[in-house]
């Protein structure tokens, strides 16, 4: 409580108090928060002790899968279940994407690429049409090469690209060797007629 240094019926002045008590306490530790884990492979597979730094593994702790393959980039999520606790998929953290690179034939300047659409996406294959594959490509070649995209159709579980290329040796002909195309495919949705 303020301690008073001077007052008349005009002015009262207020000083300090004489002593300030100032306690602190930490308290108790409470319950870590989510952690952040990052392996290669379902998290349902790892050991704690190996793959995961020997932490103790809390409900709603997230794991990021960095390994290549049809599960990359799959956020996980440790939850309850009946039987005991486990990974679950919550979501894809990056877009459905396909990029890979073809050795590709060309005879009489046509060429194709077949695509398991499963490679892609783990999108049911009856679900999409050809209209749902955005197709990107460059063509590597030692002389200026013309490539376009005749068709892109779907054939049961695959996805069939078909290339038609010239090139340019002082004049244009049809392309009829084998070239690198770097191939990159996303799923969007199909645009209306």
């Amino acid at each position: 409580m303020p301690e008073v240094l001077l007052s008349n019926d005009d002015v009262t002045v207020l000083g300090p108090p004489a002593i300030i008590d100032l306690q602190l306490d930490v308290g108790p530790q409470g319950t870590r928060g989510s952690k952040f884990f990052v392996g290669s492979g379902d998290p349902n597979t790892l050991t704690v002790d190996d793959e995961l730094g020997g932490q103790t593994l809390l409900l709603n702790d997230l794991y990021v899968n960095v390994s290549p393959g049809s599960e990359y980039g799959y956020l996980y999520q440790f939850l309850a279940a009946p039987g005991g606790n486990t990974w679950e998929e919550v979501l894809r953290l990056n877009p459905t994407v396909f990029a890979k690179n073809y050795e590709v034939t060309f005879t009489s300047g046509s060429g194709t690429i077949t695509v398991p659409i499963a490679d892609i996406t783990d999108l049911s294959a009856g679900s999409l049409t050809a209209d749902n594959f955005n197709v990107q490509y460059s063509v590597i070649h030692d002389s200026p090469t013309a490539c376009v995209i005749n068709s892109v159709t779907k054939a049961g579980s695959n996805l069939n690209i078909v290339f038609e290329a010239v090139e340019y040796t002082g004049s244009w002909s049809d392309l009829a060797e084998q070239v690198v195309v770097h191939l990159y495919i996303t799923i969007v949705e199909a645009g209306e007629s």
